[in-house]
């Protein structure tokens, strides 16, 4: 059998360009067509296609049940026998009938209002896994030197394995393992991780909640959490704090380095945030799911913004005009990311 790979589109063309040539030259007339169709009909009905919507319109023409019934016969005898059970039968036959096909009819009304319900969703979810293709095709970029000293010394004293994930290039792992830290990596995108294995780092390709489900309850003495929490939506968010939670030994720790929500989407993150299923989670949002799950000690350190100057104390309304100040500042030019560090305690 040959290695090479089959073309099917060509295949089918040439076979198309075939049969065109010999409908041409009368090898294959219109009645054979048509008998070949009816027999293709006869044996492998709509039904059994793979179109839900050719499938229902077969089952809504056949859902009206005659009430006629057959009296034709070639013994005279036996069609008089049918005729006279037609008409001693024909009222029950025609209320069965009536009952069926509107039970019937009933289904494929339900049945059709389900197969718009299952074409929007597979035209949703297939526009969705488009979006995730495009999104893995964009190297993200990300300034781990600017929370590469606080993530460092949040795990200071940790002596367990330490899962960076995702690691990127590997800058931030580098930082950790010169840190005396026994710390891998996990990176999805095969051009990052190979960047990272060059360093002579511990990576491993794969994604983060993929990896953290085969990691053996409380494996682990540090989770670092970076890149894939500003991307995955909401639900699966919870179910990497889930996972994360699960895989920490007593006493672990997970740092969750991100970008801040307001900060999304701006400069390096704009195709990112554009493609991208979900966003940052707030600070505050990832202390409430971590507390749920036995993390009850956390603390927030955040990384850039440029707040606006204030005011001169001894300028007029100076209190009022820096607390609104603050206020805009908070919400424009806040801080570029944070970095939260939980504990868990049992």
């Amino acid at each position: 059998m040959s290695d090479e790979t089959v073309d099917i589109a060509r295949v089918r063309a040439e076979i198309a360009a075939e049969v065109r040539a010999r409908r041409a030259a009368g090898e294959y007339p219109a009645s054979l067509e048509r008998e070949l169709d009816e027999l293709f009909a006869r044996f492998a009905p709509k039904e059994v296609s793979e179109s839900l919507g050719d499938a229902l319109e077969r089952s809504e023409e056949a859902a009206a049940i005659a009430p006629e019934i057959p009296v034709a016969s070639n013994n005279p005898l036996f069609g008089l026998v049918k005729r006279v059970l037609a008409r001693l039968l024909g009222w029950y036959h025609v209320f069965v009938a009536q009952q069926v096909t509107a039970a019937t009819v009933a289904v494929n009304h339900v049945l059709r209002r389900l197969v718009d319900k299952v074409t929007r969703l597979e035209r949703a979810t297939g526009d969705a896994a488009r979006a995730r293709e495009s999104l893995a095709r964009v190297v993200p970029t990300r300034d781990d030197a600017s929370w590469e000293d606080a993530v460092t010394a949040a795990l200071r004293g940790v002596t367990g394995r330490v899962l960076v994930g995702e690691c990127g290039d590997g800058r931030l792992l580098a930082a950790l393992s010169a840190a005396g830290l026994d710390a891998y990596g996990v990176e999805p995108r095969p051009e990052l991780a190979e960047t990272a294995l060059a360093q002579g780092l511990e990576v491993r390709l794969d994604d983060v909640p993929g990896h953290l489900g085969t990691v053996a309850p409380g494996d682990l003495a540090g989770i670092v959490l970076r890149g894939c929490v500003e991307r995955m939506p909401a639900g699966e968010l919870v179910a990497l704090a889930d996972l994360a939670a699960a895989a920490l030994a007593p006493g672990g720790r997970v740092v969750v380095a991100s970008t801040a929500p307001p900060a999304w989407g701006r400069e390096r993150t704009e195709v990112e945030a554009d493609l991208a299923a979900g966003r940052p989670l707030h600070a505050a949002t990832w202390q409430h799911l971590l507390a749920e799950r036995g993390f009850p000690n956390c603390a927030v350190t955040t990384i850039g913004g440029r707040p606006l100057e204030p005011v001169a104390a001894g300028a007029p309304d100076a209190d009022v005009l820096n607390a609104n100040l603050a206020r805009i500042s908070d919400v424009l030019f806040g801080p570029d990311a944070y970095v939260l560090v939980a504990t868990r305690d049992r």
